[in-house]
């Protein structure tokens, strides 16, 4: 804690673009170690985390396109279809028609894929409640104020659009 500490002192001393890149660490070492659980969990039911990704993909945005899959994981329809069969095969997901375009399909979770997902997140969930058991209600309300700052300047920049991600290589897997 003593090393935060002097950090964050020197943190005071820096410029603004300083400040952000400082903003960015924390905020990466945060993604990772609370994605540790669920990443954890259903890499344990033998999922690879395309996969993991792509279920979670689906749980935050519903139904989407195979098409739409391919544009998030930076591969093409050929991939994105190869990595959705797996998930058909193992009844994780399933084909439904697009009621806009019947000569497109649609990819949605089923009950199995909803049950591995809640499961990762039960557990997510009993580590950040450890770790929030640590904070002040001062530092509660800092850190909900904080988010709640990071969520809207998601919604003025767009960063919230459906089927529209901003990601590229390794990060893909640690978004959302």
């Amino acid at each position: 804690m003593n090393k935060l500490i002097e950090h964050h002192t020197e943190h005071n001393n820096r410029s603004a673009s300083s400040a952000e890149l400082d903003i960015h660490q924390h905020f990466e070492i945060f993604m990772q170690r609370s994605l540790r659980g669920i990443m954890g969990s259903m890499k344990q039911d033998g999922l690879s985390m395309p996969q993991i990704y792509t279920l979670m993909y689906l749980y935050h945005e519903g139904e989407v396109r195979i098409s739409d899959i391919g544009v998030l994981m930076g591969v093409g329809k050929a991939a994105a279809s190869q990595l959705v069969e797996r998930l058909v095969q193992q009844e994780l997901v399933e084909r439904i028609e697009d009621e806009s375009d019947r000569r497109a399909k649609k990819i949605r979770l089923l009950p199995k894929s909803l049950r591995l997902i809640e499961k990762g997140l039960a557990v997510q969930r009993q580590q950040m409640g450890q770790l929030m058991g640590q904070l002040s209600p001062e530092q509660m309300a800092t850190v909900q104020k904080a988010f709640m700052y990071l969520i809207e300047a998601m919604h003025k920049g767009g960063a919230h659009e459906r089927n529209k991600p901003e990601m590229n290589g390794d990060e893909r897997f640690f978004s959302k």
